[in-house]
């Protein structure tokens, strides 16, 4: 048995199989309520960023303010404009906590399932793949590559939809405060993205040689 990492039965990561993603969601689609659930806590969580701009945006302009230049300021209004801001950030700080804790029960199911589906899987193939594959390099595509692919599922799925709907939210808000401030924060958005999209282009082969070194580590152990 020779040290064989995983570049000889790695395919390439930089390409993106329509298939291998579609048998993907296949798994997570067993999951539909709670997935549910999750976008519905993202959209909560996220709408709340921008409701809570334009509540500070109210609260400094029409109550604090104007409260400065009372001789005898009343304070009512300012307590209930403090206490709806309360609600709104308590219920965006409950709709994370919620979404998060639905992703990681929905990530660690996907995965119970994937891992008895290589197993089995594993138990159909020729001896020649054992001989030609060290067994460090079998156990990462269970534990480095599936950790990976938790990852993707608890935090890099729901953080992406969340910035979606945060950006369009945020946007929306911005237009209505200022159209040309916006222009202006959209050019200097269009920038960064390009510059990280360059980083993160840079950054995807790097990536691809951790993975296969990991799996050269574990063979060698």
């Amino acid at each position: 048995m020779g040290p064989h990492g995983r570049i000889p039965g790695k395919p390439d990561l930089r390409k993106i199989n329509p298939a291998t993603l579609k048998r993907l969601f296949s798994y997570v689609g067993g999951y539909k309520n709670k997935l549910i659930l999750v976008v519905v806590c993202i959209i909560i969580s996220s709408l709340t960023l921008a409701i809570s701009a334009l509540f500070l945006r109210t609260l400094i302009d029409d109550h604090i303010t104007p409260l400065l230049l009372e001789a005898e300021p009343d304070f009512s209004g300012l307590f209930r404009i403090i206490i709806i801001m309360g609600i709104i950030y308590t219920s965006g700080a409950l709709a994370t906590l919620f979404y998060n804790w639905l992703m990681v029960d929905v990530a660690q199911g996907v995965l119970k399932k994937i891992r008895d589906d290589m197993f089995s899987h594993m138990q159909s193939l020729p001896i020649r793949f054992f001989d030609t594959h060290s067994h460090g390099d079998v156990m990462s595509y269970y534990t480095n590559d599936a950790d990976t692919l938790r990852q993707m599922l608890t935090m890099s799925l729901p953080q992406t939809f969340s910035a979606l709907v945060t950006m369009t939210s945020v946007l929306l808000a911005m237009l209505y405060l200022s159209f040309w401030l916006t222009l202006l924060v959209l050019g200097f958005t269009y920038i960064a993205l390009r510059i990280v999209g360059f980083i993160a282009g840079k950054s995807g082969s790097y990536f691809i040689k951790q993975q296969q070194s990991l799996g050269e580590v574990n063979g060698y152990i």
